[in-house]
């Protein structure tokens, strides 16, 4: 491919090719500065409201309660832990509410098909 484009510019290739790699790390700079800017500002100590410093990532905190509703100590370490961590429960525990919300999802079906997702429910709840 230098081949050919130094064949088309008759000469001038090399200097094609020290404007574009010359561009490309000014953006490349630039970007990095950004970069670097942002990760600055995300790692730099915080202060609180009682103007005491946090001083590593580690204790920023992660969650921002906006509604009204107190949560338990247990609460708030869990959804610390962030989005991706869920608490599997052993099914027993939520097998009740589980039975509720498939039976009022069925009564939401046509009249004439309620029994056969019923029995599919009733034959896939025995299985687990």
């Amino acid at each position: 491919m230098h081949l050919k484009c130094a064949h088309s510019c008759n000469g001038m290739w090399q200097y094609v090719q020290n404007t574009i790699n010359s561009r490309i790390n000014e953006t490349m700079v630039t970007l990095y500065q950004k970069l670097k800017k942002k990760l600055d500002a995300l790692t730099k100590p915080t202060r609180t409201s009682n103007n005491t410093r946090k001083s590593t990532q580690a204790e920023h905190e992660r969650l921002i309660n906006l509604t009204t509703v107190t949560f338990t100590k247990e609460h708030i370490n869990t959804l610390t832990l962030g989005l991706n961590y869920a608490i599997e429960k052993d099914p027993k525990h939520y097998i009740n509410e589980l039975i509720i919300d498939t039976e009022n999802a069925i009564r939401q079906l046509q009249p004439n098909i309620q029994s056969v997702f019923r029995y599919l429910a009733t034959k896939k709840s025995d299985k687990s």
